[in-house]
């Protein structure tokens, strides 16, 4: 049995104020740099260095879709496409609901030069759901 997801770009209003808390810590000295977050897509291309931009966040382009999460009990998670054009699907959860992200949650980074990837191999069921009940194709 397949599962027929939708691969067209849905969108919904975003603010970026959302997302930015698990953003501070993607830092090296806090436990989260762009290499130990990152997925591999593995039926997606190679996307090599000089072409990925490792300083995610702040090469965010466009976001798609924001969902706030709430500490220790529903993920951050952002959908969007990086300056080259490169989707991402970003998700981080915190473990408890008290202190930081230090060495209390974890943070996933998937990218591909194709936005079929990520809603096929990068989203699980669930958010894929949320993601169809909080977006449009209308934007």
């Amino acid at each position: 049995m397949s599962d027929p997801r939708i691969v067209t770009i849905r969108k919904s209003a975003t603010k970026e104020e959302q997302i930015r808390f698990p953003f501070l810590f993607i830092n090296p000295q806090f436990g989260y740099s762009v290499d130990t977050i990152l997925k591999k897509i593995h039926s997606a291309p190679d996307i090599h260095l000089g072409k990925f931009p490792d300083t995610f966040p702040y090469t965010i382009d466009e976001y798609f879709w924001i969902k706030e999460g709430v500490q220790g009990k529903q993920p951050w998670i952002a959908l969007g496409k990086l300056k080259g054009g490169i989707y991402f699907l970003y998700t981080a959860h915190m473990i408890s609901p008290t202190n930081t992200f230090v060495k209390n949650g974890y943070m996933h980074l998937w990218v591909s030069i194709r936005f079929s990837d990520i809603i096929h191999f990068a989203m699980d069921l669930s958010t894929y759901s949320l993601y169809l009940s909080e977006t449009s194709n209308i934007y």
